[in-house]
């Protein structure tokens, strides 16, 4: 194999001049904001929104098998009797749960790229590249929602990570590049 990649033929020029690279990311989740809505009357300030609920102590917040239909809150008694693990604060009084109580999924994702460089002539050269984003096509959701105020979404993840045509959290894209150097 040593004298193909010597060589200066086109067995050598085929075999010699790859190039691999990569890139990896990994997250265990961003932070949650747990939030309920209020009458501002039930508040010495009056901002209804966005304010904080109480912890009922010893029942989990999160469910021993979690899904994106059911990241929070969805608890059951033995019995089969549901129990959320958050409740409005009483009238006059402010919520006890701390910020970013809780922790969205986490991700990973592999992009790699793969690079032929050839040397046409001594100051003409060809490059033909392939990059794969996401190449293992791993599903990546976004945060679910936290307001406890909606108790239909609340919990519920409704969208992947990333909406847009690129970054982290979209489906696996593949390029293509050729490119002409002198």
């Amino acid at each position: 194999m040593r004298r193909f990649l010597n060589n200066s033929g086109a067995v050598g020029k085929l075999v010699s001049g790859w190039e691999l690279s990569g890139i990896a990311s990994a997250s265990s989740g961003r932070p949650l904001n747990i939030v309920v809505d209020r009458s501002p009357s039930d508040l010495p300030d009056g901002n209804s929104n966005d304010q904080r609920p109480d912890l009922v102590p010893g029942v989990p917040a999160c469910p021993a098998n979690r899904t994106i239909n059911n990241w929070l809150n969805e608890t059951f008694l033995a019995d089969g009797t549901p129990v959320s693990p958050f409740v409005v604060p009483a009238a006059g009084t402010w919520g006890n749960l701390g910020r970013n109580f809780g922790r969205g999924p986490g991700y990973y994702e592999i992009d790699t790229a793969l690079e032929k460089e050839t040397a046409i002539t001594e100051r003409l050269n060809l490059k033909f590249r392939v990059e794969a984003f996401n190449v293992f096509n791993h599903p990546i959701h976004g945060d679910p929602a936290t307001d406890i105020s909606n108790s239909a979404s609340f919990g519920v993840i409704t969208s992947p990570l990333n909406t847009g045509a690129t970054g982290i959290g979209t489906p696996r894209r593949i390029q293509f590049m050729l490119r002409l150097e002198f």
